[in-house]
């Protein structure tokens, strides 16, 4: 088995490389191995192994919600109906409180939307098309600011200067949009807005280009930024779409949680792994982590890594004490502070 390093060259999905490269590097699972034959093998291809592994579980696994199938039939419309508007063009707000799994639900959908235009027009990029633009706002972020980000993220040489007014900059920016034939243009960490100013800069945008913009945010349709004053005249232009907790008191909802402890349950790329353990405990998992997606992802990457950086173990298969350490450390890095005891889990079939 010979493995070849995955290579990411850009940090920020900020640029366009950056963003393009966050799309569509996922990387497949590894071939599963026998423990045996992942020590036998030269300890350069062990490393590789593992970063395979990992790789695998950070970037390409993934369970299907319905919020993913809800905000890509709502965006599709949209950006169908979009250039057919005189005016009021819509856009869309994605919505939930720490740790819901926002900023991956926009990536499947940039991912999306790229891969749609990609069939549509093979040769976009030879012809400068830019299908999806990625921001982020930082806190105390202002329209003007907004409007440079779009500007260095489709003229990454262009020069700015902070003396440079608003108008300006808002001219510019669409005419970019225009230009690179931009469908969707995503503003992550959108509660970082708020005011008259920045509510204007959207609402320019939305009516001076037919690009479809995408606020994605904590608390969005109540917060301080779009919950009142100005910033509700974007969220009354805009569709709703918010990340709750999954709740296993009906049918329903726990089917749905039970498919995704068991999806991940399947896929963990770990030598002799006999799916079991998880889906087991799945009831003690939604305890712990609430009924999150996000929190539930951050686990099961986390278990796997601690598998993987034990130098002295003897197999890779999952463990009661495995799962509780994991779980134990998750009272201490995230908001959650469960109640999971080592004896409420139980072992594998």
């Amino acid at each position: 088995m010979t493995l070849d390093a995955l290579m990411l060259e850009h940090a920020s999905k900020t640029t366009l490389p950056g963003l393009r490269e966050a799309l569509f590097a996922l990387p497949a699972a590894p071939r599963s191995i026998p423990f045996a034959e992942y020590q036998a093998l030269p300890v350069d291809q062990r490393e590789l192994h593992d970063q395979a592994r990992d790789d695998f579980m950070r970037l390409t696994l993934r369970v299907p919600t319905p919020e993913q199938d809800l905000s890509t039939r709502v965006l599709a419309r949209l950006i169908r109906s979009n250039p057919r508007r005189k005016n009021s063009r819509r856009g869309l707000m994605i919505s939930a409180p720490l740790f819901y799994g926002k900023t991956e639900l926009a990536l499947l959908l940039a991912r999306s939307v790229e891969s749609d235009h990609a069939k549509r027009t093979p040769g976009y990029r030879d012809d400068g098309e830019v299908p999806v633009v990625w921001v982020e706002m930082t806190e105390n972020a202002t329209g003007k600011s907004l409007l440079t980000q779009i500007i260095r993220f489709l003229a990454p040489t262009a020069t700015v200067a902070s003396s440079t007014n608003t108008d300006v900059l808002r001219v510019l920016a669409v005419n970019l949009l225009r230009a690179h034939r931009t469908k969707l243009l995503v503003i992550d960490e959108a509660h970082h807005l708020g005011g008259r100013e920045p509510s204007s800069v959207i609402k320019a945008l939305q009516n001076e280009s037919t690009t479809t913009v995408a606020l994605v945010g904590i608390d969005l349709g109540s917060g301080s930024a779009f919950g009142s004053g100005h910033g509700m005249q974007v969220t009354m232009r805009c569709d709703m779409v918010e990340l709750r907790e999954v709740s296993i008191r009906d049918e329903e909802g726990l089917a749905l949680w039970t498919l995704w402890v068991a999806t991940f349950d399947r896929n963990l790329p770990l030598c002799d792994h006999a799916p079991g353990m998880l889906t087991r405990n799945s009831l003690a998992l939604h305890k712990a982590t609430r009924g999150r997606l996000a929190i539930l992802a951050m686990v099961v990457e986390r278990l796997v890594a601690s598998i993987l950086d034990d130098p002295y173990r003897q197999n890779e298969r999952v463990t009661k004490q495995h799962l509780f350490t994991v779980l134990d450390g998750l009272r201490r890095t995230t908001p959650i502070r469960h109640k999971v005891r080592l004896e409420d889990l139980v072992d594998a079939a």
